[in-house]
């Protein structure tokens, strides 16, 4: 898992990562999706939260807030494109 980084350090300017999460106690990453950070984003399952994680098409969002399920960790994507 080197190439992991932990989710306080990943890039919020538009710049398409892959994030995932793991158990504390597990090395291997449970699942991972392709996203970038959306500054504005808004998703109604989570009121008052502006600014979450988001997948280049729009479709899929994570709260990095939510407390049953926020990101652990990131890494670079193969597609380094900064979209804004």
């Amino acid at each position: 898992m080197t190439d992991w980084q932990t989710i306080e350090s990943a890039p919020k300017d538009g710049t398409i990562i892959e994030i995932g999460w793991k158990f504390p106690e597990n090395e291997r990453m449970q699942e991972w999706f392709t996203m970038q950070w959306g500054t504005i984003k808004k998703n109604g399952l989570f009121p008052g939260v502006v600014g979450m994680w988001v997948s280049p098409d729009g479709s899929f969002t994570w709260n990095d807030q939510d407390p049953d399920g926020a990101p652990t960790h990131w890494r670079p994507s193969p597609s380094k494109e900064v979209r804004t």
